[in-house]
């Protein structure tokens, strides 16, 4: 985290006021730093390769829905769109600088107060705009990191964006972050032969303005793509395994 600051201190923030300020300046700044972060994971993790779907690079004006394995998984999807926002938990926007970052970039805080009123509005308002303009918002809707691969609960706060904003949905299924960087560590595995992967498994179209619409369906229509995906990827490892 010091490291982080340091470089928002004394590189993203005078880049910032250089280029006059705005939103986009700093989500791609924040996009080549972490891009150029990954070039040299893969030089220096040479045993973990990436496998990225080429429909994902190409996704723009989508709201992105993943999976969550790692604490990689974000700052590996910001890595691929130079526009990209997400949700962030309110803890990290009292962080001095790095608050001030989050806001100026564009992150919507989880805080039950700004999910309210006009700070809510006014959330959406950014969010519709930032897709409008090309940008991904990309969300995992379980909350926080799976420990064993399995979905936990989906929150329907993404699924709600989305019909304000009234886009699709695209789903994104990662693999291998977790067998990278660990849950409950603060260390790369470096010598363990690993593969990263980022597929599109499904594109969603809801149709908003049906009257038997719901957002409940939609959620679970997501669900159960993630789900079979994850059966999916442990029967081939089982296959493997036995073979």
């Amino acid at each position: 985290m010091f490291g982080y600051l340091f470089i928002l201190l004394f590189l993203f923030v005078p880049y910032y006021w250089v280029a006059g300020g705005g939103t986009v300046a700093l989500q791609k700044l924040n996009h080549l730093h972490l891009k150029g972060f990954f070039m040299l994971t893969r030089r220096l993790i040479p045993r973990t390769t990436y496998v990225i779907d080429p429909k994902v690079r190409e996704l723009r004006s989508s709201i992105i829905i993943c999976n969550h394995i790692s604490y990689l998984d974000p700052i590996l999807l910001v890595s691929l769109f130079p526009q990209q926002t997400t949700i962030v938990k309110n803890t990290f926007f009292r962080v001095p600088i790095f608050g001030w970052f989050l806001r100026r970039a564009g992150y919507v805080p989880s805080s039950p107060a700004e999910m309210l009123g006009e700070a809510m509005i006014k959330n959406l308002e950014n969010v519709k705009a930032h897709l409008a303009a090309g940008g991904n918002f990309f969300v995992f809707p379980e909350g926080t990191r799976s420990r064993d691969g399995n979905l936990s609960t989906f929150n329907r706060g993404v699924f709600s964006i989305a019909r304000y904003c009234g886009v699709s949905l695209d789903l994104v299924f990662i693999t291998g972050t977790d067998q990278l960087f660990r849950p409950g560590t603060f260390s790369f595995n470096t010598r363990k032969d690993n593969v990263i992967t980022l597929e599109l498994i499904a594109s969603i179209h809801p149709d908003y303005q049906a009257r038997n619409f719901s957002i409940s369906s939609v959620l679970d229509q997501a669900r159960q793509v993630f789900e079979q995906k994850i059966a999916d990827v442990k029967g081939d490892a089982r296959l493997k395994t036995e073979g």
